[in-house]
């Protein structure tokens, strides 16, 4: 927690070089004590949590950073969580489990996921009730305490000590998911087949925030499987078991194209979930949710084409318009993100000089629009979106230097070039790092 902590505050306009070689040296000293408790068999629960302070430490931006260190954090903490049965929480319970190598779909009607019955004490109109279960309403003193946290899931002050604690271990398993899921889009080493956490099949936990909306006796609204975490959640499920699916070679090509069909289908299923909830917390959240749904589509669009017939889907899978309709939709979105950063350059109240994580966020967004213009070069609007994400991306990586950063980055751009050279946009000037 230390050597993460001081990473955040060693950008340049920080503690600088000096800080980040401190964080690292800690984060080195926390692995050597680490590595003697899970040599002397001490493996508890907290040992998983120093596990997953490790997987965020490597998703930052740091000197040191490459994808073996990021690969080795993230199957460490895979194979805890397994070894701890953190994926069997539940299993005793009404979790939601899913067949091997199916879709994780849960076969509910569109309609039935949203009503009266998901409204909290004492409301009274229709419509979604996650407000009403978000941290800033269940203790309101985290407004002012964590702020950025307001719209995550709230606790329940009548749980029991052992309750809190498999809560802390299901938030735990999901937060492990939704790293998986960034490694996964970013690192094409990490292999999703061998990651036990990666596969929806292996989980027999509850959903973000369903006991929440649950009885002393374990019995769960059936609203809670729709909450706007657990819709989440379950964009993430679906994307890392299409990827684990499609890297598969003992499943038949007949298999994986049913497979493909199904997913497709249940991505339309959840985006249409999400746009039925009256709540701002998937705003608050950039819409990452919609960002992973549509990235599952692209990935069944460009990997699963040649095990589906034509005539089921289109050919090929991919759909302009749902894909311009994306993009529309993510260029207010990065408006409006762009906005909310106090300036791109030149203040020390700059919310990115302590945010070294969005460095790769910036990466895939890149690699994300530039993939979409490589499979329609008429959708110029991804271009577009590209080049606005230029500036703060280069300011970041000014902010927190890395080669392996740099170097990736640089691909990118020449990629960036390339294409608008290509379309006959102008194209973007070479990298400035300066931090003005």
């Amino acid at each position: 927690m230390l050597a993460l902590s001081i990473l955040l505050q060693s950008s340049d306009m920080g503690l600088g070089q000096r800080g980040r070689l401190k964080a690292l040296e800690l984060r080195d000293l926390a692995q050597c004590h680490f590595d003697l408790s899970l040599n002397s068999g001490w493996i508890t629960a907290d040992l998983a949590q120093a596990a997953l302070l490790l997987v965020i430490f490597e998703a930052c931006c740091h000197p040191a950073h490459s994808e073996s260190r990021a690969r080795s954090a993230l199957f460490l903490l895979d194979s805890l969580i397994l070894g701890l049965g953190f994926l069997d929480l539940d299993k005793e319970y009404n979790a939601t489990t899913f067949r091997p190598n199916s879709v994780p779909s849960l076969g509910v009607p569109f309609s039935d996921h949203i009503g009266q019955a998901a409204i909290g004490p004492g409301a009274t109109q229709r419509g979604c009730s996650c407000s009403y279960f978000q941290l800033s309403t269940t203790s309101p003193s985290s407004r002012r305490i964590t702020p950025l946290w307001a719209t995550c899931p709230g606790w329940n002050d009548d749980w029991d000590v052992i309750e809190t604690r498999r809560e802390e271990q299901r938030e735990l398993v999901w937060t492990a998911l939704y790293l998986t899921s960034g490694f996964l889009s970013h690192y094409s080493s990490v292999m999703s087949q061998n990651l036990s956490i990666a596969k929806a099949w292996n989980f027999k936990v509850f959903f973000p925030a369903e006991r929440l909306f649950g009885t002393p006796q374990m019995q769960v609204d059936l609203a809670a499987k729709h909450s706007i975490w657990a819709l989440q959640a379950r964009c993430h499920m679906l994307y890392t078991s299409c990827l684990s699916v499609h890297h598969d070679e003992s499943i038949s090509e007949y298999d994986k194209g049913q497979f493909a069909v199904q997913a497709w289908l249940e991505t339309e299923q959840i985006k249409q979930m999400l746009e039925s909830h009256t709540c701002d917390i998937e705003k608050a959240n950039l819409y990452f949710g919609r960002q992973i749904l549509f990235d599952t589509q692209n990935l069944v669009s460009s990997q699963y084409t040649r095990y589906v017939p034509h005539p089921s889907i289109g050919d090929p899978l991919f759909h302009r318009d749902k894909a311009e309709l994306w993009l529309r939709h993510q260029k207010n979105v990065m408006q409006g993100f762009l906005a909310a950063l106090s300036r791109v350059t030149g203040s020390k109240e700059n919310s990115l000089a302590t945010r070294p994580y969005f460095t790769f966020w910036f990466h895939d967004q890149l690699a994300r629009y530039l993939d979409i213009w490589v499979q329609d070069p008429t959708l110029r609007i991804a271009l577009d979106l590209c080049v606005q994400l230029l500036p703060p991306a280069e300011y970041l990586m000014g902010l927190f230097p890395s080669n392996y950063a740099i170097e990736k980055y640089e691909a990118l751009h020449l990629r960036l070039v390339d294409a608008c050279n290509c379309t006959g946009i102008p194209a973007p000037s070479p990298p400035n790092y300066t931090i003005l």
